[in-house]
């Protein structure tokens, strides 16, 4: 049988409960690159609205598998049922904010300000944690700018392996009635898992990889900005990735060809500008390979507990003789399976991010 699951509704204005509901029919998204949706069928509740936030837990536990917002609702009828569309609880963040260079100690408490300073004003914000410190470094050749927060948040999972995670459900009073909101905790997965495809758990392997594809840029030119000749622009420097992954000032036959070109244009009237050197690495060091790798495991397995299936889990892949260093990007589970879909792909891991036009 598939996972049972359990869900609980709260206000979105005061956050008390509105009820606790079994699921009959669920498509339940866990995505760190991607604000998707869940889908979530119970039996119609007319007291239901969009907005309401909902804690999913497998039924008879207390640990929550998935807390998010209701985007849209859908009422049967006929059949008695209602779908409830979802996403994640990022989906509260959806919002711009204002982005500097900027350095420091701790990715996670960056972060969990961000938060605070941006979106406290949200009642569903009254736990904001980070377990975690990351050192890092922003560099806006634009000086100043202005990001979606969601978007700020997927760039920072992508450099930093950063991750936003509902722990549980705590309790506060309101003129003498509880209301309830998530425990938000914010922190770097460092936890490594082993896979084999020869592992008869794991079923239904897809495995791409771009190593010899022209998939990704592995040459760059650094452009002055104020470059006023389209067909002879100032080029400042020029850099290649070589098929080891390493970066250098000079094309040889290490360099996979024919070469795919990007361009950076480089501001060099601005102030705290990057090197030219860590430039080219953040730019071209990330694209050695790209490869997006998914396979399916029971719920219930003897590998890899359910409970340990957490975004951002870090893993060596051995596929047909190849290793692929990854992490977990994403994985779903529905009422029709038994099965949990995972997927895997290789993150650029790194202090430095480079932000601005290029």
């Amino acid at each position: 049988m598939s996972l049972s699951l359990q869900m609980t509704i709260f206000d979105h204005d005061n956050l008390q409960i509105k009820g606790t509901f079994p699921v009959l029919v669920y498509d339940l998204q866990m995505d760190a690159i991607s604000n998707i949706s869940s889908t979530f069928v119970i039996v119609k509740q007319d007291k239901l609205a969009t907005g309401d936030y909902v804690a999913i837990r497998p039924t008879d536990e207390t640990a929550i598998l998935y807390y998010g917002q209701t985007t849209t609702l859908d009422s049967n009828d006929a059949s008695g049922i209602m779908t409830l569309t979802t996403n994640y609880i990022w989906n509260v963040f959806n919002g711009d904010v204002v982005i500097k260079s900027y350095a420091g100690d701790s990715y996670e408490w960056h972060i969990a300000s961000m938060v605070t300073q941006y979106f406290g004003a949200k009642k569903i914000l009254n736990s904001v944690s980070h377990s975690t410190a990351t050192q890092f470094e922003i560099s806006n050749s634009d000086g100043i700018s202005v990001q979606n927060f969601i978007d700020y948040l997927i760039r920072g999972f992508k450099l930093r392996n950063v991750v936003i995670d509902v722990k549980g459900i705590d309790q506060g009073m309101s003129n003498g009635i509880p209301f309830y909101y998530p425990k938000i905790d914010i922190h770097q997965n460092t936890e490594t898992w082993n896979f084999k495809n020869d592992v008869y758990t794991f079923t239904d392997w897809s495995v791409s990889d771009s190593r010899m594809l022209r998939g990704y840029a592995n040459e760059l030119w650094l452009v002055d900005k104020e470059s006023t000749n389209m067909e002879k622009p100032t080029v400042l420097a020029k850099y290649w990735l070589k098929k080891d992954g390493s970066v250098v000032k000079k094309l040889d036959d290490d360099v996979l060809q024919p070469t795919q070109l990007k361009m950076y244009l480089f501001d060099k009237k601005a102030t705290d500008n990057p090197t030219y050197d860590s430039i080219a690495s953040t730019n071209l060091a990330g694209n050695g390979y790209n490869h997006n790798i998914q396979f399916s495991m029971p719920v219930d397995n003897n590998f890899l507990p359910f409970e340990k299936l957490k975004l951002g889990l870090q893993s060596n892949i051995y596929y047909n003789q190849k290793v692929y260093k990854s992490v977990l990007t994403s994985y779903s589970i529905t009422s029709d399976k038994e099965l949990v879909r995972l997927t895997f792909g290789n993150l650029r891991f790194g202090r430095k991010d480079f932000i601005g036009r290029d």
